[in-house]
């Protein structure tokens, strides 16, 4: 078979089904989005498989040129419509935990309508007077006081183009009466999608060891040099060593880490996934450890405080660094984030004669002459300031946070043991 690059089956794609009659969105081609999840890319009801070698992910050609094809071949009637039955509001924590995600067109239209209602509703009005009269359908037939013209004006720009199964349907979908079509071929292929990517999670949730389904987010999906292959924890630690700090304090780019594969080991975050890569400190040279492709992301590429509050185990991590634990500091890409949530917990302003209670908003806006400067706002009473905070007075905020974590931890979770000068030597 013929392997071509996700930019060549883009090109190929784009040009075969250029007549088709249902809007595609192709990006997914090249950004393949949900590879860790299944190793497929969904167009429609059609299943295009990725594969890798040498690192590189690719297309077979005969996959792309048929599935173009069959989308260039696609007949659809804008006549012939059914009506779309969309589900009701239900808050993310009342959903069942093993239905968040599923394929369910009919649930992500109804979300996008939702969003923008509560959008609408909350536009212009004191935090006081917010309610929950966006969640219920209202006169119009639509949730709120949202009207089927602001909904589109609002969610057809470039940057908020809608995708479902790499298709457009706002393109398709019509409002009248109080009522939403589309035509009935797109309901049927929209259909198909969901059976098609719900029989994919289902595959992939099985692990190649014991057979044991697991988690359907892909929290046991591991790399390897064919794509991604699930393993349970038991059988990843089978397969591949816990990591053990034997090379902490060693820099990044001794011999000794250049000699070391990353993918001999678990993820030292996540513990369920073979390691992709060794994670290092950037401030300071010294290795954290190894980390799968999905914990060394959300470290290196997220937002620094969602990583501190939503990883567990991420300071500990950090600190694996020797520069930073013997220095009480974390890297300088974190320290506003950690200034932020300590003025968050304590700063407040009066409100008749009293102290706020409320729980503020806080953004960081410069770093100028010395001093980190923050807006501080609460939306409860309208309120906002800004407060400077200088760069030793953050560094001591900082410190205190390494502290504390420090004393939450086991003595020996953390402290480096010393190693060959060869390998310590700080960097230059």
């Amino acid at each position: 078979m013929a392997q071509i690059s996700p930019k060549l089956a883009h090109t190929y794609f784009t040009e075969i089904a250029s007549s088709s009659t249902v809007p595609l969105d192709l990006e997914d081609l090249l950004n393949m989005v949900h590879l860790r999840r299944h190793n497929h890319v969904v167009i429609g009801d059609i299943a295009l498989r990725c594969y890798k070698n040498k690192s590189k992910w690719t297309y077979d050609e005969r996959d792309i040129r048929r599935a173009a094809q069959a989308f260039a071949d696609f007949r659809l009637d804008v006549d012939d419509v059914v009506e779309v039955q969309l589900p009701a509001y239900r808050d993310h924590d009342e959903q069942d935990p093993e239905h968040r995600g599923q394929a369910n067109w009919r649930g992500k239209i109804a979300a996008w309508l939702f969003w923008q209602a509560r959008e609408k509703h909350h536009e212009g009005r004191p935090y006081e007077e917010w309610d929950d009269s966006w969640q219920r359908i209202g006169a119009g037939g639509l949730p709120g006081m949202l009207t089927w013209d602001e909904f589109v004006a609002a969610r057809s720009g470039g940057r908020l183009r809608e995708n479902i199964a790499n298709t457009r349907p706002l393109e398709l979908m019509a409002f009248s009466g109080g009522s939403l079509f589309v035509p009935r071929a797109y309901a049927e292929l929209l259909d198909r999608w969901e059976q098609v990517e719900e029989g994919l999670v289902a595959q992939t949730r099985i692990c190649k060891g014991c057979t044991a389904e697991g988690p359907r987010w892909g929290g046991w999906r591991t790399p390897s040099p064919l794509g991604y292959v699930t393993l349970c924890p038991p059988c990843s630690g089978a397969a591949f060593q816990r990591y053990t700090g034997h090379l902490r304090g060693v820099l990044y780019d001794s011999p000794r880490v250049r000699g070391t594969r990353a993918d001999d080991y678990l993820c030292r975050l996540c513990a369920e996934t073979r390691a992709a890569a060794w994670d290092h400190c950037h401030d300071h040279g010294y290795l954290r450890g190894p980390l799968c492709g999905s914990c060394n992301t959300f470290e290196g590429k997220s937002f620094p405080g969602a990583f501190l509050e939503r990883q567990e185990g991420a300071v500990l991590h950090l600190l694996e660094c020797r520069g930073c634990l013997v220095r009480r500091t974390l890297p300088g890409r974190y320290h506003v984030a950690i200034v932020q949530r300590h003025l968050e917990a304590t700063e407040r302003h009066r409100h008749r004669g009293r102290r706020c209670r409320r729980q503020l908003w806080v953004r960081h806006v410069e770093l100028a002459h010395g001093a980190h400067r923050f807006e501080l706002d609460c939306w409860w009473h309208s309120q906002k300031w800004t407060k400077d905070v200088t760069v030793p007075e953050a560094l001591a905020v900082v410190r205190d946070f390494v502290d504390q974590a420090l004393a939450a931890a086991q003595p020996d979770a953390v402290v480096p043991a010393a190693r060959a000068a060869s390998d310590t030597t700080s960097p230059a």
